[in-house]
């Protein structure tokens, strides 16, 4: 796994924030992007999942987490369940975890021994942006999610 320190942009992000079992998350992906289709919003990216929940006991009965993806139309209207907000530009480590979320938490492992070794410490909640996942490619084999853990450097 390649690991390195990035400056995210400023951004704004459609979000559906969530307290419940993660299997619930197809549901949650299927309803972002209807609203992005209804709304006809131009989007930056894929979609990604930011965990407020220990990333190991997400599978374990309910968590706390938001859906979300960037998006690019300043006028978005905010529906019932689909937040828009701002985020600003931050450090990140980040990642690139292959194959499927059986093994992730290995990933998360790695990334933090960097942290530690590198001198940052991380300061907020994990995302994980599904570039390649059981929304657009085949087999789990093909799955790639880049982890990205916000960073100080101390």
């Amino acid at each position: 796994m390649e690991i390195c320190s990035k400056t995210i942009p400023d951004q704004k992000l459609a979000i559906i924030n969530y307290k419940g079992p993660i299997t619930d998350l197809d549901i949650l992906v299927s309803k972002l992007m209807g609203w992005v289709d209804s709304e006809e919003v131009a989007v930056d990216g894929e979609p990604f999942i930011i965990y407020y929940s220990q990333r190991y006991a997400v599978n374990e009965g309910d968590a706390v987490f938001d859906v979300g993806i960037s998006i690019l139309d300043d006028d978005a209207e905010e529906s019932d369940m689909v937040r828009v907000v701002d985020l600003v530009s931050h450090e990140v480590l980040s990642g690139k975890h292959i194959g499927d979320n059986e093994t992730i938490v290995e990933s998360y492992e790695k990334m933090v021994e960097y942290a530690d070794a590198n001198n940052f410490d991380v300061i907020g909640s994990p995302k994980e942006i599904l570039i390649k996942s059981k929304y657009n490619a085949n087999e789990g084999e093909e799955f790639i999610t880049e982890i990205q853990l916000p960073i100080i450097k101390m």
